[in-house]
């Protein structure tokens, strides 16, 4: 019996052996894709805000709006990636609130993209901060890991009206720098209109 077992298990291994190098070609990682740059097509997005609003990038920028008949204007589409344990990011923030109280009236939207933490969290600590931009829950790190490609935070893209990516900025250098970098790609998208 057990002899037949054996030969069982011997007929029955390059068979299972098949399928197991099947199975990892079928289902291997993809290679790692390269870094976003300057004058590439955004990758869109759908995520929850902390109220439970779906928003989707696409009802903001891009070449055709996902729902042109809700939403006829596009706007300039600014991306901030942080997260709750980031000091950079509570730097970054609050100037980012600023430049966007400048722009107010303006085609110009701003969101900020809580990476890999949950509403329970980013919540209360946005309010507790009194956070005034949006902000989106990245739970799972896809969009900041997947389509952006977001290696540190914070991370700040600007997208045009028609979906294209015109700045980025690493890091958090200091409020000069991001107020002068962030208002001359702004009003330069905004004069192309």
């Amino acid at each position: 019996m057990i002899r037949m077992a054996i030969q069982e298990l011997k007929n029955i291994f390059p068979f299972l052996l098949l399928i197991s190098l099947s199975y990892s070609q079928l289902f291997a990682a993809e290679p790692a894709s390269s870094p976003l740059k300057i004058g590439e097509k955004a990758p869109t997005f759908y995520l929850k805000d902390v109220q439970n609003n779906d928003i989707f990038l696409r009802d903001y920028c891009g070449e055709k709006l996902r729902k042109p008949w809700k939403n006829k204007e596009k706007y300039v589409v600014v991306l901030s990636f942080w997260a709750t344990w980031c000091g950079p990011c509570q730097k970054e923030i609050p100037v980012l609130q600023h430049i966007m109280d400048e722009y107010s009236g303006k085609k110009v939207k701003a969101f900020l993209i809580a990476v890999g933490e949950k509403k329970e969290k980013v919540a209360p600590f946005a309010q507790k901060k009194k956070f005034r931009l949006p902000v989106l829950l990245d739970i799972y790190s896809v969009v900041s890991t997947k389509k952006y490609q977001v290696p540190a935070l914070p991370r700040l893209f600007v997208i045009d009206q028609n979906g294209i990516i015109r700045h980025m900025e690493e890091g958090f250098k200091n409020e000069q720098h991001l107020r002068s970098a962030l208002k001359a790609v702004l009003d330069k998208l905004l004069s192309e209109s």
